[in-house]
């Protein structure tokens, strides 16, 4: 009896052995894509930073040549206007 259970230790040391590996692998992978992601975030908000930098400056000097800041731009349907409800 002794060498069947010889047998099946060593059966299941090396599937525990093939399962380390493997492991050691998904976490190799996993801290690849964590520092990917750092850098794409890092990189994300350069880019952010630059266009509004840019846009920034671009309305900035859009305002002084307008003279005005574009007020009212964002009015919907029905602002300073008569109210839908009024009409009925």
């Amino acid at each position: 009896m002794i060498p069947t259970y010889g047998g099946v230790l060593s059966a299941i040391e090396k599937t525990l052995w093939k399962l380390v590996e493997e492991y050691r692998g998904v976490r190799k992978s996993l801290r690849d894509l964590v520092e990917g992601q750092e850098r794409n975030m890092a990189q994300l908000e350069r880019i952010g930073a630059a266009m509004e930098q840019r846009w920034g400056s671009e309305e900035e000097s859009g305002k002084e040549e307008n003279g005005d800041d574009m007020e009212g731009s964002e009015d919907g349907p029905g602002e300073g206007g008569t109210p839908l409800s009024a009409s009925c």
